[in-house]
């Protein structure tokens, strides 16, 4: 076997000893992402769980206090804070207002404003009819 055979198979062995460090690099890698991309969606169903279970949470402590309850009350009934208690029904009055959408708050504020616009022209032709 001549110099030049003998390196160019040592080259190969190192070449391939090299590829199947790299490809256990690259399963390795694989499964960590695999890992990951499970534990995300994971986390987002237990946030999508913990969102709901607040909002219902919030809608018994505004059905409790729809009973006449106090907040401290229902803050000592739960053992809870006061400002937990204040911020939980106040995170279910939230989404109410935000469900109705952007339309419906436009339509509103339009509707306040000719309340308001018509309110208005009505006192001035009044004033007018009386000079």
């Amino acid at each position: 076997m001549s110099r030049q055979a003998a390196a160019l198979t040592k080259a190969r062995e190192r070449r391939r000893a090299l590829d199947a460090a790299r490809d256990e690099q690259d399963r390795r890698v694989e499964e960590a992402t695999a890992e990951a991309l499970v534990a995300l969606e994971g986390r987002r169903e237990a946030e999508q769980a913990l969102q709901a279970a607040t909002a219902a949470l919030g809608e018994t402590l505004r059905t409790l206090l729809a009973e006449d309850v106090s907040v401290e009350r229902a803050a000592a009934l739960l053992e809870l804070d006061i400002a937990e208690v204040r911020r939980l029904t106040k995170m279910t009055e939230r989404p109410a207002a935000t469900q109705a959408g952007p339309a419906a708050t436009a339509a509103s504020a339009s509707s306040r404003s000719r309340e308001v616009g018509g309110g208005r022209s009505a006192s001035r032709d009044e004033s007018t009819c009386r000079h």
